[in-house]
């Protein structure tokens, strides 16, 4: 039995925790101190206000308030991640990445009435303790009056989480009062528990308990260490719906590169609903684009919805479904995070890669990326359009693909910018070779090939090689260009994969 202070003090800090629940994450009042050298940047405040509002301790924060340069903000938030990771071998920060996965589906599942879904208290509980294992929903009734109307609720449930303060097994009640579809966390604790609850002496220390629970649920999750990679490990597996992806950087504006992708859902992976004489087939493709201060600077959204007969279906063999996105980014570090979403069944899989986008228009001999592809590759510009010409509608990117049959043809295609001009004749050129390479090693080496002079800085390039002899594996085409004017040299290097 808990004695009178300890319910005390629980309430206490209960009572505290629910007065700070109601107000939006981020706006408590900063800690006392002296003023910034530096006024906090909107990237700053945005960081701290709309990204790690739930997450950040409250002297993290003292701390980065009082900083006084935006360069020692910037250091903070990268220590703020890195003393997140549990695992610091690995290439990718698992805290991190499941934050912001978290995050991405509470905006997808939550958003209502022109309220974010991170900022509801779904979301708040979604983003801190993962997707529930059981939900019930229960749509309400009406009865003779508007005082027996009873909203819609769902009754999310959890078991085995791990921290070890909470109980296995923890409910939680949402509630729709006005059937608007704004939920809210019931609070009351009553249920099942009679008009009475509160005279009886068991059920008020019920009470106690299940609000202890409540404040202790809704604590930093990624403050215990000992306990975050269980956090991880506990959430539900992305790797249900497989894809690959590529993206380009191509010359765009005068101060973003032109960045078209290439997402392949392999048909063999995407769930499919029964219908009428057809499979329905209906994905959603996101994509983020996360700086290197974690802010979303791009993000789109799309659904494609289908129908495939079943002569379609069973023809589909081991081809894949093409999605294509485009944007434009300023040359820097970026990371992608990409989910395929199947609509009908909830499954998903996700990808989080770091993309580097180069600088283009600098005047110097700079290539675009390379696209590979087993079929002649067309014009990806509009034709007529030179390399560079911005700002560009979508290149497409249909039919091409880095799996390349044995035997078949290697088609491929490049840009290349900053050319020299002879001051003579206002022409400039330029050569071309190719190295064919496995695991670091020069297989073959295809000679130099000069272009025709001409009068363009920036010029397409498009060849084909035959593949002979070369067994099933992952390969690595490497091309070269040399400035006939001044000499200097730049290449790019695209991995393939040949098949069977």
């Amino acid at each position: 039995m808990r004695t009178k202070r300890s319910r005390r003090l629980a309430l206490s800090l209960v009572l505290l925790f629910l007065g700070a629940a109601g107000a939006a994450p981020g706006r408590c009042a900063a800690p006392q101190g002296p003023p910034a050298r530096e006024p906090l940047s909107e990237a700053s405040r945005q960081w701290l206000d709309e990204v790690v509002p739930y997450i950040i301790t409250p002297a993290e924060k003292e701390v980065f308030l009082r900083l006084g340069t935006e360069k020692e903000r910037g250091e903070f938030i990268e220590g703020f991640w890195k003393k997140r990771d549990p695992d610091p071998v690995t290439p990718e920060n698992e805290a991190k990445l499941e934050y912001y996965r978290r995050i991405a589906q509470t905006n997808k599942l939550f958003s209502t009435s022109g309220i974010s879904g991170w900022r509801t208290d779904r979301g708040r509980i979604y983003i801190l303790l993962g997707p529930p294992k059981e939900v019930q929903r229960d749509f309400g009734s009406q009865g003779s009056g508007l005082s027996a109307f009873t909203g819609p609720k769902e009754t999310w449930q959890y078991w085995d989480l791990p921290n070890p303060k909470l109980p296995y097994n923890m409910e939680f009640v949402f509630v729709d009062r006005f059937g608007t579809g704004s939920y809210v966390l019931d609070q009351s604790f009553r249920a099942d528990r009679g008009r009475n609850a509160l005279l009886d002496a068991a059920s008020v220390t019920f009470q106690f308990d299940a609000l202890e629970n409540l404040s202790e649920a809704l604590k930093n999750p990624f403050e215990n260490l000992g306990n975050l990679k269980g956090v991880i490990t506990a959430e539900v597996d992305y790797d249900l719906v497989p894809f690959r992806w590529d993206v380009f950087a191509f010359k765009g504006t005068p101060k973003n590169d032109f960045l078209p992708m290439l997402v392949e859902v392999p048909y063999a992976s995407i769930p499919v609903k029964k219908g009428e004489g057809a499979d329905l087939i209906s994905l959603n493709l996101t994509v983020n684009v996360s700086d290197a201060l974690g802010r979303i600077v791009f993000g789109t959204s799309r659904d494609v919805n289908f129908r495939r007969t079943a002569a379609e279906t069973a023809s589909s063999g081991d081809r894949s479904l093409d999605l294509q996105a485009s944007l434009f980014l300023e040359p820097a570090v970026y990371t992608f995070h990409l989910r395929v979403l199947d609509n009908y069944s909830g499954k998903m899989g996700t990808s989080h890669r770091e993309v580097r986008v180069p600088e283009l228009d600098s005047g110097e001999l700079a290539l675009s990326d390379l696209v590979l592809s087993p079929t002649p590759i067309e014009e990806l510009r509009p034709a007529g359009g030179k390399a560079g010409a911005g700002p560009l509608p979508g290149i497409s990117l249909a039919g091409t693909s880095s799996d390349i049959g044995s035997g078949d043809e290697l088609n491929l295609y490049l840009e290349v910018y900053g050319l020299s001009l002879d001051p003579a004749t206002g022409l400039g050129r330029f050569a071309a070779e190719y190295f064919l390479m496995q695991d670091g090693k020069t297989l073959s080496r295809i000679p130099a090939s000069q272009t025709p002079p001409a009068p363009e800085r920036d010029c397409r390039l498009r060849s084909s090689f035959r593949l002979k002899d070369l067994k099933p594996g992952d390969y690595v085409l490497r091309a070269k260009i040399t400035d006939g004017v001044s000499g200097s040299t730049a290449w790019k290097e695209r991995p393939f994969h040949v098949s069977e």
